[in-house]
This record gives C-alpha cells, sequence and structure tokens, in this order.
C-alpha cells in the first residue's frame, strides 16, 4: 500500500535522507521518497501504519513530525492566517451596501463608488500608520515602485485622495483611472512574487499587521481592476 503524508521539522536535504534511512529499516516498509519543498512523504508498505507508529520510527533523530494532512484543516488554517484581510474587505463590503438600504433600487454604480470609496479610506489609514515601515514593504512587489523613486512613500496619501474623491463624487474619472493603474501594478507585482515563490509581507494592511502576500491579495486587486474597468467604460 502507497500513503502520502506531510513532515515537519526538516531543514535540508540531510534531514530527508535521515528519515527515509530510519523508516526504510522498518521490514514492512519497502519505498519511501520525500520532498523537502513541500513536506510531502511518500510511503509504500506491506502493512498500514498508524502516524503515532511511524513518528516512533523516527523520534531519535531530532524534532520531526509526521503528521496527515487534512484539507478543511488547511482550509480553515488559511483562512484563520489571513482573518485580519477578510475582516477589513467585509467591513467595506456591508458598509457600502449598508449605503443603498435607504433606496429603492439596488444602485450598482452607486454602490462600486461607495465600495472603492470606504476601501481606501482603511486601507489607507493602516498604512498612514507607519508610513515608512508600509513604504519597504510595498516596493518589495509594486512595479510602479520599482519605476518610480518615493512613490511608496506617497502612496498612502494617494489612497486617501481616492477615498475622499470617491465618497465626495469628485473627479471621479480621474480615480477611476488612478485605482485602475495603481491595482494592475499591485496585480502583477503580487502575481510575479508567487509565481516565484517569495515570501513577502503584504503592504495593503499596513506594516502593524503581518500578513504574506497571497491569492487573497491577487482578488482583491483584481475586484478594484474589474470595478475601475467597468467604471471607466461607463463613464465614456
Amino acid at each position: 500500500m502507497n500513503e502520502v503524508y506531510k513532515v515537519s521539522g526538516m531543514t535540508c536535504d540531510g534531514c530527508a535522507n535521515s528519515i527515509k534511512e530510519a523508516l526504510e529499516l522498518n521490514k514492512y516498509i519497502s519505498y519511501v521518497n520525500i520532498s523537502l519543498e513541500d513536506e510531502n512523504i511518500n510511503i509504500s508498505s506491506d502493512k498500514s501504519f498508524t502516524v503515532n507508529e511511524l513518528n516512533s520510527l523516527i523520534d531519535n533523530l531530532g524534532n520531526y513530525k509526521i503528521y496527515e494532512e487534512k484539507f478543511t484543516s488547511k482550509i480553515i488554517e488559511y483562512f484563520s492566517s489571513k482573518k485580519t484581510l477578510l475582516l477589513a474587505l467585509l467591513l467595506v463590503l456591508i458598509s457600502s451596501l449598508s449605503l443603498q438600504v435607504s433606496k429603492d433600487n439596488f444602485e450598482l454604480n452607486e454602490w462600486m463608488i461607495s465600495y472603492m470609496g470606504i476601501f481606501f479610506l482603511i486601507f489607507s489609514f493602516l498604512k498612514l500608520i507607519d508610513i515608512k515601515g508600509f513604504s519597504g514593504s510595498f516596493k518589495k512587489y509594486d512595479l510602479i515602485s520599482n519605476i518610480i523613486p518615493g512613490f511608496a512613500i506617497t502612496y498612502p496619501f494617494l489612497e486617501l485622495f481616492l477615498a475622499l474623491a470617491f465618497l465626495s463624487s469628485y473627479f471621479l474619472i480621474t480615480s477611476y483611472i488612478m485605482t485602475l493603474i495603481f491595482m494592475t501594478s499591485q496585480f502583477f507585482g503580487v502575481f510575479i512574487s508567487l509565481q516565484k515563490k517569495e515570501v513577502i509581507k503584504c503592504a495593503c494592511m499596513g506594516s502593524s499587521i503581518n500578513i504574506d502576500i497571497s491569492t487573497l491579495t491577487l482578488i482583491e486587486n483584481l475586484v478594484m481592476i474589474l470595478m475601475s474597468s467597468y467604471m471607466i467604460i461607463i463613464f465614456i
């Protein structure tokens, strides 16, 4: 039988080889393959082993642990690590929708303007708390920041301008274009970093909240890209 588990605690190929050799000493285990990169361990054996039995075979090697990865647990862990960003986006959504409650009909365009205004208001506030700390993380992946010196420092103020513009309904076409440019730059910057498997702190929440860039960051940017693009088309 062939089983796939996870193993934690490995730091190098030597760790993986030590675990592989220890497991293959067991007469019932015929083959072990370990991937250091994704921490997967594939075990072929003539009998079924419990996780505790497998761990007993390697407990004298070091601080390694073999465990079963459950899909539901992985989902919960992922969203738990992103709860601050999810909460912020939820507040933006609820707040923008609440402004439509008193209206007879749901106005899509007005809701989008409110959403973008509240979005930039909340996220500019988080960035303005520590502009220097924010800029250090932001310029690691934002494409415009890599081209224009000082852009990362001024970006929180640009977001605040966009927030006030959307909420007051002034300079809308300028704000749509700025939003499209800024979010596209961030989207592709994050996409490139994720493709390279770089672990970079997401600057969207400022420096006071520690959260890494992820596919959720891409979705956040993509939503703003779609909204601003739609509003530009409608305006034209």
